[in-house]
């Protein structure tokens, strides 16, 4: 619990017990001034003790020209109720429990937002604050520059990017959720937030801290609200009119009607006593706290829910978008598939082609690329140049190489090798003649087959987009069970493809790839999501949602999480505003000159913002225990 939520506690506990007090001699004492005096100054002390930055807050606003808050609301509805003294009648007790109970609420609201955000942070735990360098000394993380040897102790946590200088084993639970040691080998790449599990390992950091995997991704988290959602900006629209409305019926409602009664029957004190008791509890009724506040820690709450499932969602935005999506777009190899290809036949020049596709792809990263290199032959060396989505080129000693798909060959008008593509291929070509084709298959992931299935009866449109060539990308998704898929597609086919799409769809649009020459398709369509992709600062950056890991199963759980949400910011929303119109309602029926005997107690106003407001609160908080 933070210091401020502990001191308000702590003020509240002795405002109450003041309150107490107060209540038992008003009750108890005899009548007069004298007593009056005794329990009415413990009011005031009371009400001061809880309520004395409620009207510092107030005053500062309205020195900024921000009239019309819940400070100034909570501040005049208290005061005018001590004022009911005028009137004979003062409502001490009232007064303090406009206050009091206010306050409660933003207690509650304040451990609300604070278990939320700590939730989600101890799923995150992956903050260090400092690190030990070669020498054994300890320095902050801020202060680590790029190309520092860092030494991580077993049961350690990585602090900052870098490469690792020695052996050793490291786990990347934090980071992805799943519990598998890795074994990291001298020159392979450690991401910080990873733990290690053996012997000491020596790290040379390749980034700083600021721009390091760990802390970019609790950077994420932590500006996750700053994104709100179109419910959340509708709401602190409709609080800017809805308070006003109200607040000027309450002052009509206090001076016209006993107005129009004293000029046709007399004026006294009395009549306009009832109206402006009445006019006190539209003001607290008026406080739009309970919407304002549930809302957007509804939309927190759902972040959280994600975060626990290691789902990075940047936004309410977002999750108000993903509740709204009806078409998932996917990429196949690296989504569908594992990307992990492995060489299933050779056709034409087996020896000498494998030895130009391994020295034109050397270092290259693409997951057909990796296939090749891990074969134990002999290379050439080539000067490379790469052309995304089509393959890579070298000339040397005057003859060009190709190595890449079949539209390569067609951009340099080469006539392929006849074969039937049976999975992806890779035709390599020399001085204009194709003497390869390499065939290589990828393994589809375990889990893709019933994701599907999931995604269809959860209603939504399913379609693939992918590079490949028609009959491999027909035979996953036959396999997979989707109706929908296009095929030998370049970075910008798929840019046009997305588009095409979007405008067919009314609903939002989501497209998850591994991140890979995904970046524009990410950035264009409604929800991008990457998978599994942490160490990309491209992936990263161009998507709205992050899937720490490789499992596809978080696509249907951040799809559910989000629509379980959106039902909960309805329920707050609908629950909220019947309140307030029924208690207004009931305030203005007690106000008609021919009711008598009837009136609307501040008591029932308190509930209808500070009760209204601790239940939407509650029910916001369901959010973080959605089970998806």
């Amino acid at each position: 619990m933070t210091n401020s939520n502990k001191r308000l506690i702590i003020r509240l506990s002795i405002a109450l017990s003041l309150w107490v007090i107060a209540i038992i001699l008003q009750f108890t004492l005899s009548e007069g001034m004298v007593s009056e005096i005794i329990y009415g100054s413990i009011y005031v002390l009371a009400f001061i003790i809880a309520g004395y930055d409620v009207i510092i807050g107030a005053i500062r606003n309205i020195l900024n020209g921000n009239l019309l808050d819940e400070l100034f609301l909570m501040t005049i509805a208290s005061i005018g109720a001590f004022c009911m003294r005028i009137f004979g009648e003062p409502e001490y007790l009232e007064a303090v429990a406009i206050m009091v109970f206010f306050q409660i609420g933003e207690v509650f609201q304040g451990v609300a937002v604070e278990k939320s955000r700590g939730a989600i942070m101890s799923s995150m735990a992956l903050r260090a604050n400092t690190c030990i360098l070669i020498d054994g000394s300890e320095v902050d993380v801020y202060k680590v520059p790029v190309g520092e040897k860092i030494v991580v102790r077993p049961g350690e946590m990585i602090p900052i990017d870098g490469v690792a200088l020695e052996d050793g084993v490291i786990n990347t639970a934090s980071l992805t959720g799943e519990a598998l040691d890795i074994v990291v080998n001298k020159g392979d790449t450690i991401l910080s937030g990873s733990i290690n599990t053996t012997s000491p390992i020596t790290i040379e950091t390749t980034k700083e801290y600021k721009d390091s995997t760990a802390a970019k991704i609790l950077d994420m988290v932590e500006n996750a609200t700053m994104r709100k959602a179109k419910s959340e900006k509708l709401i602190t629209k409709f609080a800017h009119v809805y308070t006003p409305i109200v607040v000027a019926l309450a002052l009509a409602l206090a001076i016209i009607p006993p107005v129009i009664i004293g000029i046709i029957n007399g004026f006294n004190l009395g009549i306009f006593k009832s109206y402006i008791y009445a006019a006190l509890t539209c003001l607290v009724v008026s406080c739009p706290c309970a919407l304002v506040v549930s809302v957007p820690l509804t939309y927190f709450a759902g972040i959280g829910a994600n975060a626990k499932r290691k789902i990075i969602v940047k936004g309410g935005s977002y999750l108000e978008d993903l509740a709204n999506c009806n078409t998932v777009i996917m990429d196949k190899t690296g989504t569908l598939t594992k990307a992990k290809f492995g060489i299933v036949d050779i056709i034409g020049d087996k020896e000498e082609g494998l030895k130009i596709a391994k020295g034109l792809e050397l270092n290259s990263t693409h997951p057909l690329a990796k296939a090749i290199n891990s074969s134990d032959t002999d290379y050439y060396d080539f000067d490379v140049e790469e052309m995304p989505g089509y393959g890579v080129s070298a000339t040397k000693d005057g003859v060009r190489y190709i190595c890449g798909s079949r539209k390569m060959l067609d951009k340099y008008n080469i006539e392929p090798l006849t074969i039937i593509e049976s999975g992806s291929v890779l035709y390599v070509a020399r001085d204009n003649e194709c003497i390869s084709a390499i065939i290589l298959e990828d393994e589809i992931k375990d889990e893709a087959k019933s994701i599907i299935s999931k995604l269809y009866e959860m209603g939504k449109r399913v379609v693939v987009l992918s590079g490949d060539t028609e009959a491999t990308v027909a035979k996953v998704c036959s396999r997979l069970g989707i109706k929908e898929h296009y095929s030998r597609l370049l970075p910008e086919d798929k840019v046009r493809k997305v588009e095409e799409i979007m405008k067919e769809s009314s609903d939002k649009v989501l497209f998850v790839g591994d991140g890979i020459n995904d970046a524009p398709v990410l950035a264009l369509a409604s929800i991008g999501v990457s998978m599994g992709q942490i160490g990309s600062d491209a992936a990263v950056e161009a998507s709205d949602v992050v899937i720490l890991n490789d499992d596809l199963n978080a696509l249907p759980q951040t799809l559910k999480i989000a629509k379980k949400t959106r039902v909960i910011v309805k329920e707050n929303i609908i629950f909220t505003i019947g309140i307030k119109i029924l208690v207004l309602l009931l305030c203005a029926i007690a106000s008609l000159p021919f009711v008598t005997g009837f009136t609307v107690p501040i008591g029932v106003a308190i509930f209808a913002d500070v009760g209204v407001c601790v239940i939407a609160v509650f029910n916001a908080m369901r959010a973080l225990r959605i089970k998806a």
